[in-house]
């Protein structure tokens, strides 16, 4: 019996809610207060994803902090956000899933409120470490939820689609938005943003959702979800401070190492226990293994592109936070275009033929993107961002709706959680790997491309490093033309070594779809009822 069932108690003042249609009576129209709640709550998530970036420099001079610790404000919410994925999908399925929800969204909204006022940067990076762990908690348990309220696969599968699109927009939306608040309200306005929203989500989640309460008999995986946590949270520790310790430095290596045999127990542990957190079991079906493949490959590309031409954008090219944002404006719109689209196709076709394109469509507009120059203008990167957009949109539906067709019904947080911990892996690769390669060709190219400018040995050396770290270099105490005799080549050789970046996303993407297509089963989505426990 749901909530929504369960008859008033007297005295309690509450009354009883209507229960909601099941089976083929559920529609998308029914289903849309509990949809808005839910897209509400993942919006935040996603967007908290990007926004931050465009509002770093204003936290600098605010906290006063380095450029480290400016890496870390995004990478304490991406670190966090890795780890407990996968642990919170299991604990929604364990406790009920409308339980968890509201205590993300309530923690979250706390996390947000922290950091708006935090006075200096170790308050705001634990803050954001908040934040990560509480979105890692909304985002897994909303796609159950939505799975909960039940109908047929073609309404799960548009119901998906939206939620999919909204994600997207929050995650490409994220520097647009942010460089408007920003602009006219201050750095602490991007947190501000989510205090009002998310406790009127919380507000609105606790009248109107209708869940199952979980299985309250069923074993917790303890000591699973430790060993996962900890060798994730190592992993990406590893890969995100490797450009900063060195690759073969013996902290990476230390940290990269404590990570595999974490992982190694965590596989060996669940290959024993009675109730596992994953089910390995699950990776023979190749419905399963394919998709989050995919999903991983796909946000591996766009974490990388949105990253680096930020800063490109921004250091080089002299765009605004504000301007920034709407050179990827074709991107977001593109997303909102495909969502529908995806959902649609996924509930007719199946998940196997969108899959495959979306990965493919993302490769064209990632191999688009290395042909277009770095200083053109917005009209030329349109093309481009509308097919990275579009495809990535296009990949991220039917994979998800074939890793749950893929479970059981009450496994779904499970498996909702494995499809975002597989994204968010492939988002930290995407920056980990990708920004190596861009920062090793840079640093390479960084002396022929300097090796015509006339300064002083102070100077060079100061403005090297500079820039070899990835900022803009200090050249306020220069004339006009020493300015644009550093800044005109050093930006081409970051344009070059981001396009080679970029180049090698396309063909992971490219690889992704000719696997999806050749190996994945033909067959409709399921409606969630069988698959591998």
């Amino acid at each position: 019996m749901t909530e929504a069932e369960r008859p008033a108690r007297p005295g309690t003042g509450r009354t009883q809610r209507p229960p909601q249609p099941a089976g083929d009576a559920v529609t998308l129209r029914s289903m849309a207060p509990v949809l808005v709640i839910l897209c509400t709550g993942l919006f935040m998530v996603w967007l908290d994803t990007t926004i931050v970036n465009v509002a770093l420099p204003d936290i600098q001079e605010s906290l006063g902090t380095t450029f480290t610790g400016l890496q870390w404000v995004v990478n304490a919410y991406t670190l966090t956000f890795a780890c407990f994925m996968l642990v919170a999908g299991d604990l929604g399925d364990v406790f009920g899933h409308k339980r968890v929800f509201l205590a993300g969204i309530l923690g979250f909204t706390a996390a947000s409120a922290l950091c708006a006022t935090a006075p200096n940067i170790g308050v705001l990076l634990f803050a954001r470490g908040l934040q990560g762990a509480s979105g890692a908690v909304i985002m897994p348990i909303s796609l159950s939820l939505i799975t909960a309220q039940g109908g047929t696969p073609r309404v799960r599968a548009a119901a998906v689609g939206i939620w999919s699109g909204v994600g997207s927009l929050g995650l490409a939306g994220g520097p647009l938005i942010g460089g408007l608040l920003v602009t006219h309200f201050g750095w602490a306005s991007v947190f501000w943003v989510n205090v009002p929203i998310g406790l009127l989500a919380a507000l609105a989640a606790r009248r109107c959702i209708a869940a199952p309460r979980g299985h309250a008999g069923r074993r917790i995986d303890t000591v699973g979800m430790l060993l996962f946590s900890a060798g994730v949270g190592s992993l990406t520790l590893g890969l995100i401070q490797a450009n900063d310790w060195g690759w073969t430095s013996p902290a990476t290596l230390a940290v990269l190492a404590l990570s595999v045999a974490l992982l190694a127990g965590f596989t060996g542990w669940e290959l024993r226990t009675r109730a596992p957190v994953l089910p390995l079991g699950l990776f023979r079906d190749r419905s399963f293994t394919l998709p989050n493949l995919a999903g991983m490959v796909t946000f591996f590309g766009m974490f990388g592109v949105l990253l680096f031409l930020s800063v490109h954008f921004q250091s080089f090219e002299g765009l605004s936070a504000y301007d920034t944002g709407l050179r990827f404006l074709p991107l977001t719109a593109a997303t909102a275009v495909a969502a529908p689209v995806a959902g649609w196709v996924t509930g007719r076709y199946g998940a196997r033929l969108p899959l495959a394109a979306g990965c493919a469509i993302s490769a064209l507009g990632l191999i688009a993107l290395t042909r277009v120059p770095m200083d053109d203008g917005y009209l030329e990167y349109t093309g481009p961002f509308v097919l990275i957009g579009f495809g990535t949109t296009l990949a991220v539906t039917p994979g998800t709706i074939a890793v749950l067709a893929a479970v059981m019904e009450n496994r779904a947080g499970m498996g909702a959680g494995i499809v975002q911990t597989s994204r968010q892996i492939g988002g930290v690769l995407g920056v980990a790997v990708l920004g190596t390669v861009v920062i090793r060709h840079f640093r390479d190219r960084l002396p022929h491309a300097l090796a015509q400018v006339v300064l002083p040995d102070g100077d060079r050396a100061r403005i090297v490093e500079q820039l070899s770290s990835g900022g803009r270099p200090d050249v306020s105490g220069l004339s006009p033309g020493a300015r644009a005799a550093i800044l005109e080549p050093a930006g081409r050789a970051l344009a070059d070594s981001i396009q080679t970046a970029i180049g090698i996303a396309a063909v992971c993407n490219l690889v992704a779809a000719v696997l999806v297509l050749a190996a994945m089963p033909r067959r409709a989505p399921a409606p969630l009822k069988g698959g591998t426990t």
